[in-house]
């Protein structure tokens, strides 16, 4: 039998030594890079990547490297190859392609950010890259948003007014109609030439002509986004910017500008 102050003696050993544990820092996890500076011709900035955006994963993996690890992951040996890039912007994530590193420096994020970002990620869905579209936004000031397609397609080689009338391109397509109209009452031969120099023009122009038409409405480029569909575009727009509108909305009207003021609160 352990006499009282043996006894004593155990307890206040077994108190110090969970003092010890307690006094143990949790196990630090391995940070996310934090972009902290862009460069003017980065692939970054091509991409409208802010300072402070996270990069979280790479191809639907997270990414602990450091930066000479993200600039290797991202050096593909195919030209036609594309990278899917997670990133988090505050509490959003969104995905961004890119063909190659996206330039810029980086910093390592705080413990507690990283551990919060992971969090998110394991309920955010990545599919496959194949099923992923680029496209981009353009906003004015009034936060009125434009939402296309950077990936070419086969509509406007085909028939460039038809395309100008779905992408709501109103002055060019007038501009083309009438020529056709000219040109057929000159001479069929002038029509022929006239539409497929307008099917070449426009079928390899589509995405410039697309945001020099955003730019000519003064609409500038705000964001470049990785998605399945418009929806899915417009929703994490809605996310970063409450208040931002689009023609044919998928997500409803805006946030009135008092739920917004209550949300910064």
């Amino acid at each position: 039998m352990q006499s009282p102050e043996y006894e004593s003696d155990s307890v206040s050993d077994n108190m110090r030594t969970l003092d010890v544990e307690a006094d143990k820092p949790a196990a630090r996890v391995a940070s996310l890079l934090r972009l902290n500076g862009l460069g003017s011709l980065s692939r970054a900035n091509g991409l409208r990547l802010k300072n402070g955006d996270v990069i979280v994963a790479i191809n639907g993996q997270i990414f602990n490297g450091n930066e000479n690890d993200f600039v290797e992951a991202l050096t593909l040996d195919n030209a036609d190859a594309r990278a899917l890039v997670t990133v988090s912007r505050g509490i959003v994530l969104f995905d961004v392609l890119t063909a190659g590193p996206l330039g810029g420096t980086y910093e390592f994020t705080e413990a507690e950010l990283a551990n919060d970002i992971a969090e998110a990620f394991e309920t955010y869905q990545v599919d496959a890259i194949d099923n992923y579209e680029p496209y981009e936004v353009m906003r004015n000031s009034t936060r009125d948003c434009l939402v296309f397609s950077a990936k070419p397609g086969q509509l406007p080689y085909v028939f460039p007014a038809v395309w100008l009338m779905h992408n709501r391109i109103w002055e060019p397509m007038f501009a083309v109609i009438a020529a056709y109209a000219f040109s057929i009452v000159v001479h069929p031969l002038l029509f022929a030439l006239i539409y497929v120099l307008t099917c070449v023009y426009f079928g390899r122009g589509q995405v410039g002509i697309l945001r020099s038409y955003g730019l000519f409405h003064e609409h500038n480029l705000w964001l470049c986004v990785a998605a399945r569909s418009v929806e899915q575009v417009q929703t994490i727009c809605r996310q970063i910017d409450p208040r931002c509108n689009f023609r044919f909305s998928h997500v409803g009207p805006p946030a009135p500008a008092e739920a917004e003021e209550q949300s910064a609160d």
